[in-house]
């Protein structure tokens, strides 16, 4: 995946808990346009965000069973296949 890609993705990650934060401040709550302008945020990014993140876990058991087919033990690379 490109580099900008992922930056971007981790740039959606980052302000989706910045936003899930803001969701439980008590300012936010007594602002009900600032509360719902976050939750329909928040809900925006949650796809996103879930995506990215399964991505990201196969992506490392991917690398991870590589690793394994590499290994100089036998097991080890019998169990990765």
């Amino acid at each position: 995946m490109k580099a900008s890609l992922l930056t971007k993705l981790e740039t959606l990650t980052d302000r989706h808990e910045e936003v899930s934060a803001l969701l439980g401040d008590s300012e936010t709550i007594a602002d009900q346009n600032k509360f719902r302008d976050l939750s329909r945020e928040y809900s925006e990014l949650e796809s996103v965000v879930k995506c990215y993140a399964d991505y990201s876990q196969v992506k490392a058991d991917l690398d991870e069973a590589r690793q394994m087919l590499e290994d100089a033990d036998p097991d080890l690379r019998e169990m990765a296949r």
